[in-house]
């Protein structure tokens, strides 16, 4: 019993050395565009017959409504919202019209026409829009006492370039959209044509927005831990690294760089790594993350290494 205290109270101390940390990094758009391309038209594409709805055992009745027609009434202001956020893009809502030939090509002069009428370089085209009403799951979330149930869908799109001709196919988002239950039976809110409409079009603009932040990096939050103990340099650089002061915490911590202990000069070095990284100089936080783990033996830095090197190879692409 007294060994296992023992161990309770080493776990404790050591898990209490680091704490937990938030810094947002940026990553690069999944798809890759070129430099000039700044401006964007969006055709919405999506019918009732590219996009027939999928009734459920037909439970429901108001099926004057379709509701992957409905989500594409908001997705088009998802993609706009989404573009109009990078800083460098933008977008414009063309009127429906149909961009391919007769067998199915894509009609390139059409194409550029449109576009230099707009001051645009391509244009976005919705060509289906898929929903899935939760009927099934929703008998147990309501017999559970679950307070929501999930609205799927999915939006596939294809993009076009003008000039380049360059054709970026078959591009598919899926978002999910929360619905409250409240003690409703599922039934009877997607029977509700107001609800129904609420409901699908958040998600069509859900769906949207998705697929505008596709086109350009994004700035996303990522969980980084840091030694907050060890030594005096260690303690005093804490508050200034949780509140990104990162380079005052730099010379700080530059002060115990070759501390003689091995310990506390690993986790001086790993603090480091963070530091760079905050400050977006990832080939330095890796070089620090190496000194870590190579002269020190420090085992986080071993798994750093791996998200920083991912890191860098995704900053390659931006």
């Amino acid at each position: 019993m007294k060994y296992f205290f023992s161990l309770l109270l080493v776990a404790i101390v050591l898990g209490s050395c680091k704490t937990s940390f938030r810094i947002s990094v940026k990553e690069p758009a999944y798809v890759k565009l070129p430099d000039d391309v700044k401006g964007l038209g969006v055709v919405n594409g999506v019918t009732r017959e590219n996009s027939p709805e999928e009734v459920i055992a037909d439970v429901l009745t108001s099926q004057s409504l379709n509701g992957n027609v409905l989500a594409s009434e908001n997705a088009d202001e998802g993609v706009l919202r989404a573009l109009s956020r990078s800083d460098a893009m933008y977008g414009q809502l063309l009127q429906n019209t149909d961009l391919h030939n007769v067998d199915g090509s894509v009609n390139w002069t059409q194409l550029d026409t449109l576009c230099a009428q707009n001051n645009l370089q391509g244009i976005i085209e919705f060509t289906s829009i898929k929903t899935i009403s939760p009927v099934g799951g929703s008998v147990l979330a309501n017999a559970t006492g679950q307070s929501s149930t999930q609205l799927q869908g999915y939006l596939y799109a294809n993009l076009y370039l003008a000039g380049s001709h360059q054709a970026i196919e078959k591009l598919d988002v899926r978002r999910n959209y929360v619905i409250p239950l409240s003690g409703s039976s599922i039934i009877a809110i997607l029977n509700d044509i107001q609800q129904k409409q609420q409901y699908y079009r958040s998600l069509g603009y859900e769906l949207g927005y998705g697929l505008g932040s596709m086109l350009y990096p994004n700035w996303v939050w990522v969980n980084r831990q840091y030694y907050t103990k060890g030594s005096s340099a260690l303690k005093r650089a804490r508050p200034m690294i949780r509140n990104g002061n990162w380079n005052i915490a730099e010379e700080v911590l530059l002060q115990d760089v070759d501390n003689p202990k091995e310990k506390v000069r690993g986790r001086t070095l790993f603090n480091l790594a963070l530091i760079k990284e905050g400050q977006g100089d990832i080939d330095a936080a890796i070089a620090y993350a190496e000194r870590a783990a190579l002269e020190c033996g420090n085992k986080a830095a071993n798994e750093y290494l791996v998200a920083l090197r991912y890191r860098a190879a995704q900053l390659q692409q931006l």
